[in-house]
């Protein structure tokens, strides 16, 4: 098994724009200004490419164009994120009013699956559906069904909310797969702090986690016609070496087949996972 120190990175396509900032959001929740001079300074660091667009929220739409006409720092990308049971009339205003902006690019709209989906003024951005835990069968085949009209992908969280419990290993596996197996991309919110799966302490309490690493595996796996019994085992791998090792391994047309599949996930602290990356030699610490 290599090391740190042994390791060669991985391919660095296999990180391009991976982590989308969601600072703004929890547990995170930074206030706007603080935010966006965060994201400024994550857009000029060493991992600047590992960085997705930033993530607003609709109600955060008003306070984003306060701080930019007050000399906020613009980011080049934003992503509307409108929680489940958002109004489509609320989720349209905001849409409209980012369209407005020269700058910053609205380049996606992130919100949850419902039949009526398609009634939103959606031009060319590129759609993230979130399924949720009841009906999702058929969530994906709706999603997929738009594929050939739309730039579309299916959405899941993989951390907890008040409302939303941490999905099992099993649960995951059958989203993976069940993405898979429609060729529909998929992206993830929530929880994708750390590099491997295991228990981590958050706000003093042990909560079990999905790690990174494996969410990368699982997804490889998958796009190779495995089963989602050996999706589900390698979810559950609490192994970061071995899974680094893996990882490294992987050839240009591997990365193309996972990032076809995995398109990004929305973390509120983009230098966790950056920084075990690192750790762990597989991503190299300025640009190659």
């Amino acid at each position: 098994m290599s090391t740190a120190e042994t390791r060669q990175p991985a391919h660095r396509g296999l990180f391009i724009s991976l982590v989308a900032d969601a600072s703004l959001f929890p547990p995170a929740r930074l206030p706007m200004d603080e935010s966006l001079r965060a994201h400024a300074a994550h857009r000029s660091a060493e991992y600047a490419d590992v960085i997705g667009p930033f993530l607003v929220g609709v109600p955060a739409v008003e306070d984003l164009t306060t701080a930019l006409a007050g000399g906020a720092p613009v980011p080049p990308a934003i992503g509307l994120v409108a929680r489940p049971g958002t109004a489509v009339r609320d989720i349209d205003a905001a849409l409209a009013t980012l369209r407005t902006l020269e700058t910053p690019r609205l380049v996606s709209l992130d919100t949850a699956w419902s039949p009526d989906w398609r009634n939103l003024d959606l031009g060319d951005l590129v759609v993230n559906l979130e399924v949720g835990r009841e009906g999702r069968a058929e969530a994906l085949d709706d999603i997929a069904s738009a594929s050939d009209f739309v730039d579309v992908r299916a959405k899941f969280r993989t951390g907890a909310t008040p409302a939303w419990a941490w999905p099992t290993a099993t649960e995951l596996a059958d989203v993976v797969v069940g993405a898979g197996a429609r060729f529909l991309p998929l992206t993830l919110t929530g929880g994708l702090h750390h590099v491997v799966r295991g228990e981590y302490t958050v706000d003093g309490s042990p909560e079990e986690q999905h790690g990174l690493l494996n969410v990368l595996v699982a997804v490889h796996a998958s796009a190779g016609g495995s089963d989602e019994g050996t999706v589900r085992e390698l979810l559950d791998i609490r192994d970061a070496e071995a899974l680094a090792d893996i990882v490294a391994g992987w050839s240009s047309p591997d990365v193309a087949a996972v990032r076809a599949a995995l398109t990004g996930y929305g973390c509120c602290d983009v230098t966790d996972p950056i920084g075990e990356l690192e750790g762990l030699g597989l991503l190299a610490s300025g640009r190659e």
